[in-house]
């Protein structure tokens, strides 16, 4: 179902995309970098985490670019009576589509792929101690870029995570779900 709504949306955001060429993007074929903060949290796991990262965005007047590097803090899970902790470093691309409304207000579509490695902490009777593994997972949202200046924009975003959890000793746990995330790109 999730999948089907990000797809709709996308397509709605494609077909839409010449609306308003007529107004003037301060932000077109401009590159930046940021901070950005952020929420995720997956459906099996028993609580979220907040992350912190580092954004690049490259811009044109439809279609645009970004590469990410967070660092999410730890989520717990509960397997067999034991808990597993988690922390993750993503790395993603993510490929945005804009529907240019209006100069102040810019939403977009975005579909991309990372790499995640996760570090998970054992404690009772799976397996006592840490270990890390790494993944591929791929993403869907949409959001928006507000830009505050010729040089400055903030953005806010929503992606549903599709993500594996290992084969082995989480059992079916998975690692997929919503992430909510804002940064502050500074263009040049």
């Amino acid at each position: 179902m999730k999948f089907l709504l990000s797809t709709i949306a996308c397509a709605m955001l494609f077909a839409f995309s010449n609306v308003a060429h007529a107004q003037t993007n301060p932000l077109k074929d401009k590159s930046g970098i940021g901070p950005k903060i952020g929420y995720y949290k997956a459906p099996d796991a028993d609580d979220g985490t907040m992350f912190v990262g580092f954004q690049s965005r490259s811009r044109g007047d439809v279609f645009g670019f970004e590469f990410a590097a967070e660092y999410r803090g730890e989520q717990s899970y509960t397997v067999s009576g034991s808990e597993v902790t988690t922390r993750q470093i993503p790395i993603t691309a993510s490929l945005l589509m804009f529907v240019p409304v209006a100069p102040n207000f810019q939403p977009y579509g975005l579909a991309g792929l990372g790499a995640y490695y996760t570090f998970y902490d054992y404690e009772g009777g799976i397996n006592n101690g840490d270990d890390a593994d790494f993944n591929i997972g791929y993403h869907l949202g949409f959001g928006a870029d507000l830009p505050l200046s010729n040089s400055a924009a903030l953005n806010v975003d929503y992606r549903y995570l599709f993500l594996d959890g290992p084969d082995d000793s989480l059992g079916d746990k998975e690692f997929s779900g919503n992430v909510i995330s804002a940064g502050l790109t500074f263009y040049f």
